[in-house]
């Protein structure tokens, strides 16, 4: 952060805020990607353990 520069302050701060929306943005992403495949696992999982009963 140059001190000759005032806008380099802001420009560190607006950078800094866009980075932390856009991490946030990739959780949230990955959060449902992982949701969605667990959500497969668990209804495969479930069908298995049904057709174990049978037996």
């Amino acid at each position: 952060m140059d001190p000759n520069n005032p806008l380099s302050d802001r420009e560190k701060a607006l950078e800094n805020e866009y980075i932390r929306k856009k991490e946030i943005q990739m959780a949230k992403e990955k959060a449902a990607r992982q949701q969605a495949t667990a959500g497969r696992h668990s209804s495969s999982t479930q069908g298995t353990q049904e057709s174990n009963k049978d037996k």
